[in-house]
């Protein structure tokens, strides 16, 4: 095997470890190594205008994210830019509702019967409370907590997991001063409080069931307070702030304020003095007659002004005589009885069927349709005036005067009389009664409504009848709100109640003489009567339906309204007043003349007095000749 030549490693070893520079080394190692070594590679050479594709292809990229960039500007700057705008100010500013004041509620002479006094609520950010059981038994004694009740508190404090995010738990609504005052005094960590309007009675539950209520943010939930409840609220403001991120305001910031309007005032017809003592009456009546329950409606007789309106029921767990808090003159609907003879015998003038020198053979028993009907108080076959009729409150004779009347006319002027429709009163939930078409009558149905069964009104309806006659023959509603009270301080009456005319002045004035009549020598001839006054009115003794329909409860016992309805001074009508008694025994006491007259008498002298009304010329006599009844 053949050696590789001797001197080129040495000289590759030379020529790596030679310092020295290429241009300094011997000549001849030059030559040789030139001749030895490869040739080297040739030298690029650049021209101009040639670029290479990699340069390229960033440089389309480095555009394209340019280009992508300006457009995602473009859009924040344009199109997004009310959406970035808005959020960031959801981070900064902050709106607080305003509350606007309620409207008070005053009665016709200016006394306040509703209004809202400023009271505190206090509230709780679970996030900030480190010991919820403590904090809660901390506020118990200041709130006057029972143990469930700090138990229930102490839950509504408690974070449920590290996700609960609450930050407001109610701890106690409009609570007074001094109360809020004690709670801050504890400087408990989470617990804070705000203003907040409570809504009071003055006169504590007078006309309550009128007035209504409100839920705790200040919303009309009942009565009229809930009826006028747009009006009483007013509109809430709104204050805008813009805040750092301390939770300061920015003084160079956003700032806006709306302030809040308040509610407009309601002035109702109710006489509150009156209204006191009427339902003080009413309740001492009931409890009297050992009664269910009653109910009182004073009118003004020109403008259908309900001056007082009260209700009372017996507490079903206590036994005692309670004012109601439900509206029931208004909502409740019962058989009015022989009241509604009143409509019966105006009609039968108005229509000429009959005059008052007109007579019936009326006896004591009869038959209509399939039944025989027997009137209330005995008396042998007589010959009976339309006045003597309505005084000893035949059945019998009203029938008779009904069937030449005919059932089109007479349900005609029952609804011309409030019958079977809603008044103008305006009170929620106020029933319309139930008065069926004549055509829908059947059998003794036919005859029965004449005398008030088979026809179910409600105490106001039966008022705003009577009134009718005592206003001359002109129906007016009944109202209960007066005028509203701007913020302005000026007062505006309401719309006027609907009026119609149902009777001529002559059929009313005749009307008037016959119930003089029953005062004097009818059904409630033995009532005491007022002093220099003269009254006409109505006694009514009607069943009242049992739940299982019929007449009779589950027991075989029949139960009444007792009524008695009328004006005053006869001559001169003022004051319309309708009293109804429920469920008076009936073992006992419980006609109309025996348990609601006397409590018509008491009421009406009262209201007399309140409304200064001076006595008439004639008094308390009757002014009929004697020959009649």
């Amino acid at each position: 095997m053949s050696r590789p030549p001797q001197g080129r490693p040495a000289d590759r070893r030379a020529r790596r470890s030679d310092p020295r520079p290429a241009g300094s080394r011997p000549t001849g190692l030059t030559s040789r190594t030139s001749r030895s070594a490869p040739p080297p590679p040739p030298a690029l050479t650049r021209r101009a205008g040639r670029t290479r594709p990699r340069l390229v292809a960033v440089l389309a990229v480095a555009l394209v994210g340019f280009a992508i960039l300006l457009g995602r500007v473009a859009l924040l700057q344009t199109a997004e830019a009310a959406s970035f705008r808005q959020a960031g100010e959801r981070q900064r500013v902050r709106s607080t509702t305003l509350p606007a004041a309620r409207g008070a509620i005053f009665d016709r002479n200016g006394y306040e019967l509703a209004i809202s006094i400023p009271q505190t609520t206090i509230w709780a950010d679970p996030r900030l409370i480190i010991d919820p059981a403590g904090t809660a038994n901390a506020l118990a004694p200041v709130l006057h907590f029972d143990p469930a009740q700090t138990n229930a508190l102490a839950r509504r404090l408690l974070r449920t997991s590290p996700s609960d995010q609450r930050e407001f738990a109610y701890v106690a609504r409009q609570v007074d001063d001094a109360v809020a005052e004690q709670v801050r005094a504890l400087h408990l960590p989470g617990i804070s409080d705000y203003p907040e309007s409570r809504r009071f009675q003055p006169s504590e539950n007078l006309a309550s069931s009128i007035i209504g209520g409100t839920d705790p943010d200040g919303k009309g939930t009942s009565g009229l307070e809930l009826a006028y409840d747009k009006v009483l609220t007013g509109t809430t403001g709104e204050l805008v702030r813009e805040r750092g991120q301390d939770g300061r305001t920015i003084p160079a910031g956003q700032h806006q304020l709306i302030p809040p309007t308040p509610g407009d005032d309601l002035v109702l017809t109710l006489d509150r003095n009156l209204q006191y003592v009427t339902e003080h009456l009413l309740v001492s009546q009931v409890e009297s007659v050992q009664a269910k329950g009653g109910m009182v409606v004073v009118m003004d007789t020109a403008s259908g002004d309900v001056l007082a309106m009260a209700n009372a029921r017996r507490n079903a767990d206590t036994g005692q005589v309670e004012l109601s808090s439900a509206n029931l003159a208004a909502v409740d609907t019962y058989e009015p009885g022989s009241v509604a003879k009143i409509v019966t015998a105006a009609a039968a003038l108005q229509e000429g069927v009959a005059n008052p020198q007109s007579t019936w053979m009326v006896p004591p028993r009869e038959r209509f349709s399939d039944h025989i009907f027997t009137d209330a108080e005995p008396h042998p076959t007589e010959s009976m005036t339309l006045a003597q009729i309505i005084a000893k409150s035949s059945n019998i004779g009203t029938m008779t005067v009904s069937k030449l009347l005919g059932a089109d006319a007479q349900s005609r002027y029952m609804r011309a009389f409030g019958f079977g429709e809603r008044s103008d009163l305006g009170f929620p939930g106020e029933a319309k009664g139930i008065l069926k078409p004549a055509d829908k009558w059947q059998g003794t149905e036919r005859y029965t409504v004449a005398y008030g069964q088979g026809v179910a009104v409600t105490a106001v309806q039966l008022a705003a009848a009577m009134n009718t006659i005592a206003n001359g023959g002109t129906y007016v509603s009944p109202r209960l709100v007066q005028a509203t009270i701007g913020r302005d301080g000026k007062e505006r009456a309401v719309p006027a109640p609907e009026q119609h005319q149902v009777l001529s002045k002559p059929v009313a004035d005749e009307m008037n003489r016959i119930l003089r009549e029953v005062v004097c020598r009818g059904t409630a001839r033995n009532v005491t009567r007022i002093d220099g006054y003269t009254v006409a009115g109505k006694t009514g003794t009607a069943y009242k339906a049992a739940d299982q329909g019929g007449y009779v409860d589950a027991n075989g016992h029949k139960k009444y309204y007792a009524s008695f309805a009328g004006f005053v001074p006869a001559e001169h009508p003022r004051l319309t007043v309708l009293v109804s008694i429920d469920e008076p025994p009936g073992s006992g006491e419980h006609y109309g003349a025996q348990v609601a007259a006397p409590l018509f008498m008491d009421v009406a002298r009262e209201a007399l007095a309140r409304l200064q009304v001076p006595p008439t010329s004639t008094g308390d006599t009757c002014t009929v000749a004697p020959d009649q009844p």
